[in-house]
């Protein structure tokens, strides 16, 4: 099955870059191989869990950064064109990741609890591109499960700050104070679509609590595990609006979603600041529970 390798004109822009899909296929074995090879080298504290772990091999291969790649490539976050390609993209990705496990399998043979004739009529497996499906019936596949997206808040800060795993931008930039030993001190932080793509993407709370569920959907049908999302509900929301955010991901085959009012009692663990580009350091009182910021 073919691919698009560069974004389509989209009703933003001319995109100005594309995404390297031959890179991506040369860089996926190397991550599923390493991924397989922790689960030989890791120290389990149960014999439970090492049992559990070898039996299985499962492991969850996942991306970040997903605003800012696609948004620079012309796709508003969201849109509809951004939701097509973003759902490509993870089919695209999910197929790789399978097919790398199953040449792993044919060099180590598969995970110990593999029974193909189950393991091929499985309704996730079953979407999966024919020639993937075929090399699992030669050769049987290393691990049971390959696939998640998590929560990715701090990786993706350390990452140069991109967007978080299939998050929205959450701000173009904030002051983050960081305690060290000869005391606090101010960094800037800018979000990298910005920085190095020149691109100001939508933020969280510009993107629709539809528009919002609708990019968990689309990644949801092609991710084997658990996948980490937000759904943004708006101040004013009524409860029936309310449970309908979790019909509609259920009715979409979400395996589970997550909602985040910021009207809310409870203050969320970012917080936009009242200026654009700028952020506060907040701190709360041991004793009284009480929030400030600077």
């Amino acid at each position: 099955m073919k691919y698009i390798k560069v974004a389509e004109h989209t009703s933003l822009s001319e995109p100005v870059y594309y995404f390297d899909f031959e890179q991506f296929d040369k860089d996926i074995p190397v991550v599923v191989r390493a991924m397989d090879n922790i689960v030989d080298r890791a120290l389990y504290p149960l014999t439970e869990q090492y049992e559990e772990a070898k039996a299985k091999r499962r492991m969850g291969l996942g991306f970040t950064g997903v605003a800012n790649a696609l948004e620079a490539l012309g796709y508003q976050y969201g849109s509809p064109e951004f939701i097509k390609y973003l759902s490509t993209l993870t089919r695209y990705f999910t197929n790789e990741v399978y097919r790398a496990s199953t040449m792993l399998s044919k060099e180590k043979g598969p995970f110990p609890l593999f029974d193909k004739s189950l393991y091929l009529a499985g309704s996730f497996i079953e979407k999966l591109d024919q020639d993937v499906k075929d090399a699992i019936e030669e050769h049987g596949i290393r691990n049971s499960h390959l696939t998640s997206i998590a929560p990715t808040g701090t990786i993706s800060l350390a990452a140069d700050n991109v967007s978080s795993g299939i998050e929205p931008v959450f701000s173009y930039g904030f002051d983050r104070t960081i305690q060290t030993y000869e005391g606090p001190r101010v960094e800037r932080v800018d979000d990298y679509g910005v920085r190095v793509f020149g691109v100001r993407g939508r933020t969280a709370d510009q993107c629709s609590v539809t528009e919002h569920v609708d990019t968990l959907i689309a990644v949801s049908e092609w991710i084997d595990s658990a996948v980490s999302k937000t759904c943004n509900v708006g101040d004013n929301v009524t409860f029936d609006e309310f449970k309908d955010v979790y019909m509609r991901a259920w009715k979409g085959g979400c395996k589970g979603a997550t909602t985040f009012r910021a009207a809310g009692k409870r203050m969320g663990i970012l917080n936009a600041a009242p200026q654009e580009g700028e952020g506060a350091a907040c701190y709360i009182d041991k004793e009284t529970g009480k929030k400030t910021c600077e």
